[in-house]
């Protein structure tokens, strides 16, 4: 019976360390996709759809490779667009972005789909 008791009390204590170790590790990857997020958001805010779009289509799409450092500089790594002057117009204006710094300057990719209304 105390055996049986022992064996219990260490399986559930192990499995409750394993859940607790679990939410600490998944509390500071949520807390980074969170700022990755809010800086894509930031982004989108700060560059408007410029005047030479005139229809919509899939070249007013465009992709960039960025990186934040601690100071919360843009840096700008990689653009891609089918559209030759919206991906200069995009980079332009990404170069001017101050944004608020990560806890972390990894490279991720931003998204920027332009559309007329």
């Amino acid at each position: 019976m105390k055996k049986t008791l022992l064996t219990s009390t260490v399986t559930i204590g192990y499995f409750m360390l394993m859940i607790t170790l679990g939410i600490v590790a998944s509390v500071p990857a949520n807390v980074h996709k969170n700022s990755k997020e809010n800086i894509r958001r930031e982004i989108s805010y700060h560059i408007i759809c410029p005047a030479f779009i005139t229809e919509n289509s899939e070249a007013n799409e465009v992709k960039a490779l960025i990186q934040v450092d601690a100071s919360g500089k843009l840096t700008v790594l990689e653009v891609n667009s089918g559209n030759p002057q919206l991906k200069d117009y995009v980079l332009a204006e990404l170069k001017n972005i101050q944004i608020n710094p990560l806890e972390t300057t990894e490279k991720f990719v931003v998204v920027i789909k332009f559309r007329v209304v």
